[in-house]
């Protein structure tokens, strides 16, 4: 059971596992949770198991066998478990997480549902039920705020894992495993459970999202325990055609009550479009908010052959093209609509770009878009997968059988599958063509050859974090703990591993290091003294250092992991200041050659908002657009004021792009001008976006687009 709330991140350190957290999401019965992402930018959200359940091995185990079933729930309606330690020191669960409203705030704040609202959410939630009981499992505590809202149905979390307290020292001490009010009779005599007990609570829930208020009332826990055992449901406001389904579900004896297969056909809407009536905006916001918030958190790199999913939730409709046409000169060149096309799953966004194809993702979906006519390759919406990487041959994921993947990028014809770790599913890090490396839950990275699946090496190395990137050589550099500390600075501890063996060619604990396009001559890093260094790649020697004003992190909550990027003749960082408590941020540029810094400028918004360059002009959003000069940093232009909460798309051609809730918009990267202006209304608003060679490739609303951009 998990309450809502909006406090920071309070774990003894910033990752477990193998993933950033970003905020405490709740705490319950089984521990904390929190609102996490992976190096790759996938969201989940982390359970991280009490200290007091961790040391009782009754618990361990069931925990294990709980989280061993979990992973076999698909379905449209749930959210699926994609990692899990349950024998680490610290065990813990990640599912997918769900960018929506609680199903008790959308009540709170809108009021009860219409009979079209209730009939989609009771489908949706028989649905996912179904599946949940396909695996061998009952969910116990189905309640409302386990009910998150989405665009395209409600989503069941929590599911499958509270049997695994029952004998522990929290129900010796008496406490209650389960919602009393939703709670069956049975579950709450303590009797012999079946998946009926979940259709109880399932009736309960419809029963409140229809009149506002819990059947059995409210109270003290044995008020509600009684009364849902001896005392009929309160059901004054359910709609007349739902009464009879509703007084079913709650019916004391488990024997009359329907049957999941029943309750979906007897719950089957006419029409799902629109089906979120009044709280539409609300889960529009909930998606706003959250891809801004993991945008925050994480290092903002963009992957084009090697990027790992990023998950971000899409949803606007088509439109047509106007141009802003400045009154005393020719209007500039603008980008055309090239082609659009549907996505097979409404949850769907571009995830990664390869040189001839597209990759989307969801949830547990993808598919292959070809990047000159985006006719559709190829699309698996199986509901199978859990994470997603490509390169320009292959498309690679993990499923739920814990193996890893791989299909041929055109035309998703299954090439191999393997089982790396050995333990666990794996996490993919990289690929490149030849090879694929993974990391287990240990933190210990695997190589696979990736045309066969064969396992090449695995790493002596533990407790690494992620793949940074590569070296001129091909020289693996992956990020892990450091081997020392600084009073002023969080140092990161780097390895350089052989591509061929894994070897360690050599380490060294730095503020932040990056592997810059293979042209690059060096490796760029900040100690924990703020000083620039460039280092050989061969060994990792300082070629040579020198000193900058940038705040430590320790004083400043900055996180510099991923903030250095080198763009021309100019290398950029900029810190993410979302996850530690700093309330303003800074944009700063050096000399790649010598290390001479060249400006910086500070930011006020909270949070890494974007940044790009076209020529002479780099762009950063704020509250709005900001610009300033390459080489000097002397403002020129500020522009987006009074187009709402903006989105940052990055620079393609002579432009700098934007999404607002109202489509998306192309700025003159020499005047700032609106120029340009794409419309697109409804849904989220998020999109996501890769220019690349003369063109712009963007996802949102389910839909994909292709815009050609002239260089001038």
């Amino acid at each position: 059971m998990t309450t809502p709330t909006t406090r920071p991140a309070t774990a003894p350190a910033p990752h477990i596992g193998p993933y950033r957290l970003i905020r405490e999401l709740g705490a319950g019965g089984m521990g904390r949770v929190y609102l996490a992402a992976s190096r790759s930018g996938r969201a989940v959200a982390l359970k991280v198991v009490r200290p007091e359940l961790s040391a009782d091995p009754d618990f361990r185990r069931r925990f294990k066998a709980e989280v061993d079933a979990a992973r076999a729930v698909g379905g449209a309606f749930t959210a699926p478990v994609v990692d899990a330690d349950a024998e680490g020191a610290q065990p813990w669960l990640a599912t997918a997480y769900i960018p929506g409203p609680a199903l008790d705030d959308a009540i709170e704040t809108h009021g009860p549902m219409p009979e079209t609202t209730l009939r989609v959410l009771g489908a949706g939630l028989a649905e996912a039920l179904a599946a949940i009981h396909r695996a061998g499992l009952i969910h116990r505590d189905l309640k409302p705020s386990n009910i998150l809202l989405t665009f395209d149905g409600p989503r069941v979390i929590d599911f499958g894992i509270s049997r695994a307290i029952d004998g522990t020292a929290l129900t010796a001490q008496g406490q209650i495993i389960g919602s009393p009010g939703f709670m069956s009779p049975e579950q709450s005599t303590g009797s012999q459970l079946t998946p009926v007990s979940d259709v109880f609570a399932l009736g309960a829930v419809l029963a409140y999202a229809a009149t506002g208020n819990p059947p059995f009332g409210t109270g003290a826990v044995h008020a509600l325990l009684y009364r849902a055992t001896h005392e009929p449901p309160e059901l004054d406001g359910v709609p007349h055609s739902l009464l009879g389904i509703v007084a079913a579900c709650l019916d004391k004896d488990p024997a009359r009550r329907p049957t999941i297969a029943q309750l979906q056909q007897w719950l089957r809407p006419t029409h799902t479009t629109g089906w979120l009536g009044a709280v539409e905006l609300q889960v529009a916001e909930s998606e706003r908010s959250f891809h801004h918030e993991v945008r925050t958190a994480l290092p903002s790199r963009r992957r084009i052959l090697a990027g790992g999913a990023v998950l971000a939730a899409a949803a606007a409709t088509a439109g047509t093209v106007l141009l802003l046409r400045p009154r005393d000169e020719d209007p500039p060149a603008t980008p055309e609509l090239a082609w659009t096309a549907g996505l097979p799953q409404p949850d769907m966004a571009l995830a990664a770009m390869t040189p001839a194809t597209l990759l989307c993702a969801g949830k547990t979906t993808g598919a292959c878009f070809d990047r000159t006519t985006g006719k559709l390759l190829w699309k698996d919406v199986s509901g199978q997968n859990t994470a997603a990487l490509a390169d320009n041959q292959r498309v690679y994921t993990v499923r739920t059988d814990g193996k890893v993947h791989a299909v041929d990028v055109r035309s998703g014809k299954p090439l191999w599958a393997a089982s790396p770790t050995g333990r666990g599913a794996p996490h993919l890090e990289f690929a490149n063509g030849s090879l694929m490396v993974t990391m287990d839950n240990t933190g210990r990275f695997q190589c696979l050859d990736a045309s066969t699946g064969r396992l090449r090496w695995k790493s002596q190395l533990t407790g690494g974090l992620a793949v940074v990137g590569t070296t001129r050589a091909d020289q693996l550099i992956v990020w892990g703990g450091a081997a020392t500390t600084s009073t002023t600075a969080t140092l990161n501890g780097y390895t350089a591993l052989a591509p061929d063996t894994g070897t360690r060619l050599w380490s060294s604990d730095l503020v932040a290091l990056y592997p810059p396009p293979p042209k690059a001559k060096a490796l760029y890093a900040l100690d924990g003294g703020m000083n620039l260094l460039a280092l050989d790649p061969a060994d990792g020697r300082t070629l040579w250092r020198k000193p900058t004003q940038l705040p430590p992190t320790n004083s400043q909550f900055l996180m510099y992991e991923g903030s250095l990027r080198l763009r021309d003749d100019v290398l950029f960082c900029y810190p993410g200041t979302g996850a530690g408590g700093a309330t303003s941020g800074l944009l700063a540029a050096f000399d790649p050659a010598t290390g001479r810094t060249l400006w910086s400028v500070r930011t006020a918004a909270r949070g890494n908002r974007g940044y790009d360059r076209s020529g002479a002009t780099v762009c950063y959003l704020d509250k709005v657009l900001h610009a300033v000069d390459t080489h000097t940093g002397a403002a020129r232009w500020t522009a987006g004021s009074g187009l709402g909460t903006l989105q940052f798309l990055g620079a393609a051609g002579n432009l700098f792009l934007a999404a607002g809730t109202q489509g998306l918009y192309g700025f003159h990267a020499e005047t700032g001008k609106q120029v340009w202006r794409y419309p697109v209304t409804g849904g989220s608003g998020s999109w996501s976006a890769f220019p690349a060679d003369g063109r712009f490739f963007a996802s949102s609303s389910g839909r994909l687009f292709c815009f050609s951009v002239p260089d001038a």
